[in-house]
């Protein structure tokens, strides 16, 4: 609404007068008009092989307006089957499972304001390639750009379809891949003497990057890794991920049993990397 009073100040005879004009108003079309777009991958597979792929719908129109996700649609030769969409309610961009509320079929998001975006995630399971569409269509009306949708808008104004048509129904976000583990090893010599020569009496220190790829969990997932023959196991030198671990089972999740070490990383989701290290003495 946009409204407009003038008003006079004079002077008359010693007294001083001022008079409101009538008021001049009319109401603002409140525009209809979003974008979408794929988010980035945040939530990791929980333990049920269940995935998140978001997506941000933001309103670029000029009034409140909330949105009506449709069916997702698996593409590209995806493997993946829906179980619902959900929106981000607490705003830190990742998909919380009994936190982030499912929008029922049919349903709407939250009202959003003019300039601002909601996150909403299709949540289902399936892994590898593909990619997941999300039709979205405003909560107030669709139609050819230039419509006129009478008393919808804020305020009771007139609601002005967009060029989107209040619908937008092309935008695809990729699958996450599947999980996929690799183990990168190095080594570092240092000899008594200050060199690098593997000589009797130098300390090797190993050192194992365990990489989680894709999504997914990697269940009771373990790294272990056989002394070499040759070489003695340097008491307390085993670390994951720059913490120190005990030599003895059932302390923390590294252990000793005087022919290999071994480090229980527990379930993993991917994407995440464990780094791993220790040492052994040359013969």
């Amino acid at each position: 609404m946009i409204s407009n009073v003038a008003r006079i100040d004079y002077r008359l005879d010693g007294g001083v007068f001022a008079l409101p004009s009538n008021r001049v108003e009319f109401r603002i079309g409140e525009i209809i008009e979003f974008t979408v777009a794929p988010a980035p991958v945040c939530s990791v597979a929980n333990a049920d092989g269940y995935i998140a792929v978001a997506f941000d719908v933001t309103n670029i129109g000029n009034g409140m307006e909330a949105f009506a996700p449709g069916a997702p649609l698996a593409g590209g030769g995806a493997d993946f089957a829906s179980s619902g969409v959900y929106f981000d309610g607490n705003g830190n961009g990742c998909y919380d499972a009994g936190i982030d509320p499912a929008i029922a079929p049919g349903g709407r998001t939250p009202p959003v304001a003019p300039g601002g975006s909601v996150r909403l995630f299709v949540v289902g399971s399936g892994q590898g390639s593909g990619h997941v569409v999300l039709p979205i269509t405003s909560g107030t009306g669709t139609g050819g750009a230039g419509t006129a949708i009478v008393g919808a808008g804020d305020g009771g104004s007139d609601a002005v379809i967009g060029p989107s048509g209040g619908v937008v129904v092309d935008v695809a976000a990729p699958l996450p891949g599947s999980l996929v583990a690799s183990l990168a090893k190095t080594q570092r010599v240092s000899a008594p003497d200050g060199s690098a020569q593997p000589r009797r009496g130098a300390i090797v220190t190993y050192a194992i990057e365990g990489r989680f790829t894709g999504s997914g969990v990697a269940s009771a997932a373990v790294i272990a890794d056989a002394i070499p023959t040759g070489t003695t196991y340097v008491p307390g030198s085993l670390f994951l991920d720059g913490a120190r671990l005990s030599d003895a089972a059932g302390d923390d999740a590294g252990r000793f049993d005087g022919h290999r070490v071994a480090v229980s990383l527990g379930d993993v989701a991917a994407p995440a990397m464990r780094s791993i290290s220790f040492q052994v003495r040359i013969n």
